[in-house]
């Protein structure tokens, strides 16, 4: 089995990240589209506690798909029937002080934004 409805994840005591992060959204947003609501009997703002706490078989953890390399024996399934989707916002300040990081995040901005216009364009008439 590669996927599992939300439906069905929704009846299990899930672990999660706390609300306000995206990814709790999602889920909660999800989980309201279908009418149910999600059972989190525990959160962590680190997925990789997230992971390691599965795979101990404590709970089912909701993590993001870039999270399947973080324990080698972790199972990941795609969550299904609506599928989640979040978002990674970046905000900077446009004047006062500039942290010694920015020129870096304005860089990696930059390179984002290409990435992802490139990638928005080879999906175009795709269906």
């Amino acid at each position: 089995r590669r996927e599992v409805a939300l439906r069905m994840l929704a009846r299990e005591p899930l672990i999660c990240v706390p609300r306000g992060a995206g990814m709790r959204s999602a889920l909660q947003e999800g989980c309201a589209s279908l009418g149910v609501e999600p059972h989190i009997a525990f959160e962590a703002a680190d997925p990789l506690v997230l992971a390691q706490l599965a795979v101990r078989r404590l709970r089912v953890a909701i993590l993001p798909e870039s999270a399947a390399g973080m324990e080698p024996s972790l199972r990941m399934l795609a969550i299904t029937r609506p599928s989640l989707r979040s978002r990674i916002e970046l905000v900077w300040r446009q004047e006062g002080p500039q942290s010694p990081i920015a020129p870096a995040a304005r860089a990696l901005i930059t390179a984002a934004r290409a990435f992802f216009a490139e990638a928005s364009d080879s999906h175009v008439g795709s269906a």
